[in-house]
C-alpha cells in the first residue's frame, strides 16, 4: 500500500470516530416502536365555494359569450384564461377560475405565457368531478370479424386522427402483441448492422434476426413496432421489412441500446393478434376501428374515447398558477423520434431504411409531458389527478422554481409521473421543487424504462411523503453525471416514500432510490422500500432497493427500511464517503450490501446498521483490503445464526466467516445477534425494547412511509 493510501485511510477512519461519537443512542425506545408503517391517512379538504370580485365560473353547460358568473358561466377554460389575461395590468388580487362538474375536451395544449396574468388558481367547484380530457368519444359501432373474432368496427379518418391509445372509461385498452404471453428472444445479431460497432452498450443497430418461427408476413408492417428489452432500456422500433425465410427484421429506427442474443422483445400493434376481448386495433390502410368486445356489450351501449392530443397544458414565463382539484385524463403518444442517434452516418448504407434517430436509452429522459412547466415560479398541483396520460404527467423544466406537487394521483402514467429537469449549468437554474403526498402507481406503462420521480439537474428539492408502486423500472431517481465532476444536482431530500412491486423482472439495472453524481446535502430517509425485482434471465441483474450508481458521493442514507429486494438491499456501484447508517437492510436474494468497484479511496460509512439475511450473504463481495469503513453494525443469519458470511456466494470455496472477514478489517465493533423484530416472517420489523441492536448504537425512527391522504 502506498503512503498515499494509508494516509487515506486513517482520515476516513478518524472521521468515522466522529461520526459515531455523534451517533449514539441516548432515550428509551417508546412501546409503539415502529407499530406502523403509513401514516394515518384522511381525505383532501376541498374547502368551500366562494367568490371575490374578480374571479370566474366555467361549466360544460355554459357559454363563452357570458360574463362567467355562477348563473352564468363561461364553456371552456381558453375562454377563461383570455378573460384574465385582459386585466393582466389591474389590481386584482389573486383570481380563482371555478370549473363546474363536467368533461372538458382540450383538442389542443392550453398555453400560458408571460403575456398572461400572475396569481391564479384553477380549481373544481368543491367536491364536484372536473376532467380536462386529451380524447373525444367513439360510438357509432357496427358488427363484424377480425382474425375470425366478432369485433365491433367503426370508422375513423386516419389521415387526420391516428391514434395510439385508446380508452374505456377510466381504463387503457390493450394494443395487440405477439406473443399473447411472455416474449421471443433475439436469435442473432450483427455490427455489420450498427452505426458504431466500437461502442461498449450503443453500438445503433439498425437490424437483427429472429427465430423464423417468431416472424410472420404482417399485414400492415408498416405500423408494427418491435419492442426490445435490454438492460435498463426498452427500445420501441418501428419495422421496416422482415423476411420469414432467414428471419432477418430490419428497423426504421437504430436501437438505442446493443441488440444482443437472448434479448426479449415483443411485436406490438400487430392486425394478426388482435383475439381478446378488450383489445383493439386501428388499421390506417381501411380507416377503420376493431375492438374486441366484452359479453356484457352491445354495439348501441358502447362508447371508447380516442386522444386526439398529447400535451394538455403549457406554462412559460408566467407564474403563481395554481391547478387544483382538477383531474388530466386520455391523452395520446407519438414519441418515436430521439436526439439519441445524433452520431448516425447520414451517408452510411444503413441509413437507407432510417426514417427515426435513436432515442436516449435511460429513464424515458426525451419523453414530452402532457404538463409542461419552465421559466415560471410557483406553478402548483394540489389535489390533482393524472389518469391514462401516455406520456410524461408533468415536467417541471429549465427555470422552474419554488413549485409544488401535492396530494396528487398518478395512476397509468406512459413515462414519468414527475420529471425534474434542468440544463448542467452551476448553480442550477431548476431548483425548489417539491413532490410530496402524492400517490404514483402503474407508471411506466408505454416507456417501461420511466421513473416515478425523475430528477435530473436540480437543487433544493423535497420528493416526501409519496407511496409509489408498480412500475417497471426505478421509483426515484436523482443526479445525472456519470463520475466525479461537479454538477448542479444538490441538497435534495427524498424522505419518508412508501416504495414497493417495482421492476416485476421486466428490466435490469434499477433501484427504489437511484443516485448518480457527487450530491453535498443530498438525504436519502425514513423510507420504506421492498419488493424491486429485476429480470431474471441470463442478461439480468440489479434489483436493489437503494442503489448509488456511479460517483455518487456525500449522500447521507439514514433512517431507511429495505428489504425482499431481488438483488441487494443496498448497493454503491462507486462514489466517496457516503454515510449508510441506521438502516434496516434485509432478507434479499443476492446479499444485503454490495460495492462494486474498489477504489483507492473511502467509499463510505456503515454504520449502527441492522444487516438480517436468511442463508444468503452480508456483504456481497469482500477483498483483502478494508476499502469502507463500518462500525457497530448489527448482523444475523436466520438459517446460520451469529454465522453469518460474506463473500461472492456461498459456496463453500469463497464465501467468508466472521473470522476471515475480521482479518480483512470488517465487523468492527460488531454485534452478532438476533435483533428481535416481531415477526419477520411476515416482515413487521419492530424491535424489542431490549434489542441488542440499541446496544449497538441503532437507533429508533417512526415508521412514517406514504401518503398523508387517502386516495381510491
Amino acid at each position: 500500500m502506498t503512503i498515499t493510501y494509508i494516509i487515506q485511510k486513517l482520515f476516513s477512519v478518524l472521521s468515522a470516530l466522529i461520526m459515531l461519537l455523534g451517533s449514539l443512542n441516548t432515550g428509551p425506545v417508546p412501546d409503539d416502536y415502529f407499530k406502523d408503517t403509513k401514516h394515518t391517512q384522511v381525505a383532501f379538504d376541498e374547502g368551500d365555494f366562494y367568490m371575490n370580485e374578480y374571479d370566474l365560473v366555467v361549466s360544460p353547460d355554459g357559454d363563452d359569450r357570458n360574463s362567467g358568473t355562477l348563473s352564468a358561466p363561461l364553456k371552456t377554460p381558453k375562454a377563461a384564461k383570455e378573460k384574465i389575461k385582459s386585466l393582466k395590468n389591474a389590481d386584482c388580487g389573486t383570481i380563482t377560475v371555478w370549473f363546474r362538474e363536467g368533461t372538458y375536451i382540450l383538442d389542443k395544449e392550453l398555453t400560458f405565457d408571460a403575456d398572461d396574468c400572475d396569481n391564479v388558481i384553477y380549481r373544481s367547484y368543491p367536491n364536484e368531478d372536473v376532467k380536462f380530457s386529451g380524447s373525444i368519444e367513439l360510438t357509432d359501432w357496427t358488427v363484424g370479424k377480425i382474425n375470425g373474432n366478432t369485433a365491433y368496427i367503426t370508422d375513423v379518418d386516419t389521415d387526420t386522427l391516428y391514434f395510439r391509445s385508446l380508452f374505456k372509461g377510466d381504463k387503457r385498452l390493450p394494443i395487440s402483441k405477439w406473443p399473447k404471453a411472455g416474449s421471443f428472444t433475439v436469435a442473432n445479431s450483427s455490427d455489420t448492422d450498427a452505426f458504431d460497432p466500437t461502442s461498449d452498450y450503443f453500438k445503433l443497430h439498425t437490424a437483427f434476426y429472429a427465430n423464423t418461427n417468431e416472424i410472420k408476413n404482417f399485414k400492415n408492417l408498416k405500423d408494427v413496432n418491435v419492442r426490445i428489452m435490454h438492460k435498463w432500456c426498452d427500445d420501441i422500433l418501428p419495422l421496416h421489412s422482415v423476411n420469414t425465410g432467414n428471419g432477418r427484421i430490419e428497423l426504421t429506427k437504430p436501437a438505442a441500446m446493443n441488440i444482443e442474443i437472448g434479448d426479449n422483445y415483443v411485436y406490438e400493434n400487430v392486425r394478426e393478434a388482435v383475439s381478446k376481448a378488450g383489445e383493439w386495433y386501428l388499421d390506417r390502410s381501411e380507416g377503420k376501428l376493431y375492438y374486441i368486445p366484452f359479453a356484457n356489450e352491445t354495439p348501441e351501449s358502447l362508447t371508447l374515447s380516442a386522444p386526439i392530443t398529447e400535451k394538455l397544458i403549457s406554462v412559460n414565463g408566467v407564474s403563481d398558477i395554481t391547478f387544483s382539484g382538477i383531474k388530466f385524463i386520455n391523452t395520446d403518444w407519438d414519441f418515436v423520434s430521439g436526439a439519441w442517434g445524433a452520431n448516425t452516418d447520414k451517408e452510411s448504407p444503413l441509413h437507407r431504411n432510417i426514417k427515426y434517430d435513436a432515442t436516449h436509452p435511460q429513464a424515458a429522459y426525451e419523453t414530452p409531458a402532457a404538463l409542461h412547466i419552465m421559466n415560471a415560479s410557483r406553478v402548483d398541483f394540489i389535489n390533482c389527478e393524472f389518469k391514462n396520460i401516455s406520456d410524461t404527467a408533468i415536467k417541471y423544466d429549465t427555470g422552474s422554481t419554488d413549485s409544488t406537487v401535492k396530494s396528487c394521483l398518478f395512476d397509468e402514467i406512459g413515462a414519468n409521473a414527475v420529471y425534474i429537469n434542468g440544463p448542467f449549468a452551476i448553480p442550477a437554474e431548476t431548483s425548489g421543487i417539491t413532490v410530496t403526498d402524492c400517490h404514483i402507481r402503474y407508471y411506466g406503462r408505454i416507456y417501461n424504462n420511466a421513473i416515478g420521480v425523475l430528477l435530473i439537474h436540480a437543487s433544493d428539492c423535497n420528493i416526501t411523503h409519496n407511496e409509489i408502486h408498480d412500475g417497471w423500472y426505478t421509483a426515484v431517481s436523482v443526479g445525472w453525471n456519470w463520475g466525479y465532476t461537479e454538477h448542479p444536482t444538490n441538497n435534495i431530500k427524498v424522505q419518508n416514500n412508501l416504495i414497493y412491486n417495482i421492476g416485476n423482472g421486466w428490466l435490469s439495472d434499477m433501484g427504489g432510490i437511484y443516485t448518480l453524481g457527487i450530491q453535498p446535502d443530498t438525504v436519502l430517509s425514513g423510507n420504506i422500500i421492498y419488493n424491486v425485482g429485476c429480470y431474471n434471465g441470463s442478461t439480468g441483474y440489479g434489483g436493489w432497493g437503494i442503489y448509488l450508481d456511479e460517483g455518487s458521493s456525500y449522500i447521507t442514507v439514514k433512517n431507511n427500511l429495505v428489504y425482499d429486494c431481488s438483488s441487494n438491499a443496498f448497493h454503491q456501484h462507486y462514489g466517496k464517503d457516503n454515510l449508510i447508517q441506521n438502516n434496516i437492510l434485509a432478507l434479499s436474494d443476492d446479499g444485503q450490501m454490495l460495492i462494486t468497484r474498489h477504489e483507492e479511496h473511502n467509499s463510505l460509512f456503515l454504520y449502527n446498521n441492522i444487516l438480517v439475511a436468511d442463508d444468503t450473504l452480508i456483504y456481497k463481495t469482500a477483498v483483502d483490503e478494508d476499502w469502507f469503513t463500518d462500525n457497530s453494525n448489527i448482523y444475523w443469519d436466520y438459517s446460520n445464526k451469529e454465522k453469518v458470511f460474506s463473500g461472492h456466494s456461498m459456496s463453500l470455496v469463497d464465501r467468508f466467516s466472521v473470522s476471515k472477514m475480521e482479518k480483512r478489517g470488517y465487523y468492527n465493533n460488531a454485534v452478532f445477534a438476533d435483533p428481535l423484530f416481531k415477526d419477520v416472517e411476515n416482515r413487521d420489523f419492530t424491535i424489542a425494547t431490549n434489542s441488542p441492536a440499541l446496544d449497538a448504537g441503532f437507533e429508533y425512527w417512526d415508521f412514517e412511509a406514504g401518503t398523508y391522504t387517502l386516495f381510491e
